[in-house]
């Protein structure tokens, strides 16, 4: 069973901004009388459901096809699933926000869009970032480094394009920013083990961790940077 609290703060921060008014609480009606009492479904009438919507002339009770409509909309919005139709009600699977695929990827592309905002290259205090994203140690060779004898490397050369992104800006020892030089980094690392200086192992994990660089998938982590730029 997930954390009470963060499933609290999932759906203010996550669902409500997605939500209208009747959508919000039809789903905390739904809530109430599935996940609070250990269900994973309950019986929602369109007619009989009492859904709160607090007090005042504004906060009438939606009719039947507005009940209706709007659980439709939920489902459209991948918050519940109705399960069956009868005259007595019908059977929905209330989904937590954590269950909601669309919600999981929107989090992570905004995470990626404020990460990609930032420039690596120039910004010194996201150098640690980096550091602890390579284990301290030179992306290319695998030898250990430390934040005075290091050096910035972009993957895809300035002159090719290559931007100043965590995508494509790794931490490397001297010699190997000096042999690198202007090369593509796929071709640099080809030269390194035809040189002998890396095992074949070595050169496969290397086109490996390129690929998941370029992909977006060696974020730094997000502690350590915002910890450096607001501490």
């Amino acid at each position: 069973m997930e954390n009470l609290e963060e499933i609290l703060i999932d759906i203010q921060d996550k669902l409500v901004p997605i939500l209208d008014d009747y959508e919000q609480a039809i789903y905390h009606y739904l809530f109430r009388h599935t996940y609070l009492i250990g269900k994973k479904s309950c019986l929602y009438s369109t007619r009989a459901a009492k859904i709160g919507l607090g007090s005042g002339e504004k906060s009438k009770q939606p009719s039947t096809s507005t009940r209706s409509k709007k659980l439709r909309s939920l489902e459209d919005k991948g918050c519940v699933q109705i399960i069956e139709r009868s005259n007595k009600g019908i059977v929905v699977k209330l989904l937590l926000p954590s269950q909601i695929p669309h919600i999981q990827n929107q989090a992570v592309e905004e995470e990626l869009l404020v990460i990609d905002e930032l420039d690596f290259y120039k910004d010194r205090r996201l150098l640690g970032s980096l550091l602890a994203r390579e284990d301290n140690r030179c992306f290319y060779t695998g030898r250990k480094i430390t934040s005075e004898n290091c050096y910035l490397d972009h993957v895809i050369p300035q002159a090719s394009g290559g931007g100043n992104s965590f995508k494509n800006i790794v931490a490397t020892c001297y010699d190997a920013n000096s042999m690198k030089n202007d090369k593509p980094a796929s071709e640099f690392i080809r030269s390194l083990y035809k040189d002998e200086l890396i095992s074949l192992l070595e050169f496969k994990k290397l086109k490996d961790r390129l690929i998941k660089l370029k992909a977006g998938e060696l974020k730094p982590d997000l502690e350590l940077i915002n910890s450096a730029i607001y501490s």
